[in-house]
């Protein structure tokens, strides 16, 4: 647990709207795809984003995400649908908390032929609780809605090559 000092007290409204990521924890943790064990930090994860106005309750970091990729196309492939995915090989939904930040993202991560790697943020959203931080608090994307209403739809983005499944809930 962290010395309260050391952390700006995110304020009600922020909070509030960051309740509804619990939504997504609890998807992730129904999901076949989570291990027993990561099911069992659901709890905890939770416990955490209803307390981030409390830095008593931080930890160094926790994590809840799923990713969908492409193995052929990480790997250096073409796979059957490289043409019509545009090179897509990773989709993510993810909320991660790690020294006093907290990052909510939808990220696309596409290879060419070459080899060449990008990335497109689909949502993007940081918010820094440190008080040494001298920038806004707040950067980015502010409605988790749509993060979570996408994450809870994230089925319909597999492809016959963007078919691997990965989740996690970690601490």
């Amino acid at each position: 647990m962290k010395q309260s000092s050391k952390y700006w007290i995110i304020d009600k409204a922020t909070l509030d709207k960051l309740q509804v990521l619990k939504q997504f924890v609890d998807f992730v943790a129904g999901l076949e795809e989570t291990s027993p064990k990561h099911k069992n930090n659901a709890k905890r994860v939770k416990f955490f984003i209803e307390n981030l106005d409390k830095p008593e309750t931080f930890v160094d970091n926790w994590n809840t995400c799923i990713d969908i990729y492409d193995t052929i196309i990480q790997s250096g492939g073409y796979g059957h649908n490289y043409e019509e995915n545009k090179g897509l090989y990773w989709k993510k939904w993810w909320i991660w908390f790690e020294t006093g930040e907290l990052t909510v993202r939808i990220v696309e991560e596409f290879a060419d032929k070459e080899g060449y790697q990008d990335e497109k943020w689909i949502f993007d959203s940081s918010i820094h609780l440190n008080k040494d931080w001298k920038h806004e608090r707040i950067i980015g994307d502010t409605n988790f809605n749509e993060f979570v209403d996408d994450a809870l739809n994230f089925r319909k983005y597999i492809t016959e090559d963007l078919d691997c499944v990965e989740t996690e809930i970690d601490i």
